[in-house]
């Protein structure tokens, strides 16, 4: 759970990074700074991510091996049955998607390091692989299924080779459990996914709210501050000091749940970390005249 803090911290970043006075367009650029500011949560979920394919995973070259040593006789019979030309290319489809898996899952595993801080490009593009190749299984192996249908004395006769496929999208489930995280926030292996997963959104949901809020409110904010900071003019005062300005002033005149001290001595704080030393009392006389008028 992030703080109330935090949440008004990268608030200011947001508006100075958007810089109000004509500037970039805060819309445009709004996903782009939450994709740097979220870099450490994101970084999480993709760690949690490749863990969980990693550990639901396990298992499956078993399963694997079995498929391979069926393959001969499985197509033997498939090119003995009249007509029955379309299962054999599904068979070679299946026989090609999932000699891939296997080199996929090394690969994450390589660059799987629980230890570093730091997002592994390699390791996303691994997982989004891994779960383009799941769906393509998982759709050739249902395809499979209607083939049969048409070919009962063949079907039969695949038995064996069935098994082991049912088996295979068996593991194909839980990994889509990894890419689907919200339809199964009760699993043990995908909860810290999902819990991340929803408290980033709900941190960048509320700062987004407050900065849409300053937003429309901009031009009575800083008619506000115009009346209690001499020659007042937005481009007068530097960014990191008017972008706490605003922020103070919106939370004291339009969020009546928060008291007006809470908020100043809020936004001083904030002011000694991103402003200047001079920042701290010149926010919070200006803030003070905001509150009291």
């Amino acid at each position: 759970m992030h703080s109330r803090r935090a949440i008004r911290e990268s608030v200011i970043q947001f508006l100075y990074c958007s810089d109000l006075e004509g500037g970039a367009d805060a819309p445009a650029l709004s996903d782009s700074f939450w994709d740097l500011s979220l870099e450490t949560e994101s970084n999480k979920i993709i760690k949690a991510s490749a863990k969980a394919a990693l550990h639901l995973n396990q298992g499956r070259q078993a399963r694997h091996s079995k498929f391979v040593n069926r393959l001969d006789e499985a197509s033997a019979f498939i090119t003995a049955e009249s007509g029955a030309e379309k299962v054999q290319t599904t068979l070679k489809q299946l026989q090609k998607l999932e000699s891939k898996w296997q080199s996929l899952i090394d690969q994450i595993q390589r660059n799987y390091d629980p230890g570093v801080e730091t997002p592994v490009p390699q390791l996303l593009e691994g997982l989004e692989e891994l779960f383009s190749l799941n769906s393509q299984l998982s759709e050739a192996r249902k395809r499979l299924e209607l083939q049969l249908q048409d070919f009962p004395a063949l079907s039969k006769r695949l038995t064996p080779i069935v098994a082991t496929i049912n088996g295979l999208q068996r593991v194909s489930d839980r990994i889509h459990m990894v890419k689907n995280p919200d339809k199964f926030a009760t699993h043990p292996d995908i909860k810290s996914i999902q819990e991340t997963a929803e408290s980033m959104q709900m941190f960048r949901d509320e700062a987004d709210s407050i900065a849409r809020g300053i937003f429309k409110q901009k031009a009575s904010l800083d008619e506000a501050l115009e009346t209690v900071v001499d020659n007042y003019k937005p481009e007068r005062i530097d960014p990191v000091d008017r972008a706490i300005l605003r922020l103070g002033a919106y939370e004291i005149m339009h969020v009546e749940a928060i008291p007006a001290p809470v908020t100043i001595n809020e936004c001083i704080e904030i002011s000694r970390r991103f402003g200047s030393t001079e920042s701290p009392r010149f926010i919070n006389g200006v803030l003070d005249k905001i509150a009291k008028a």
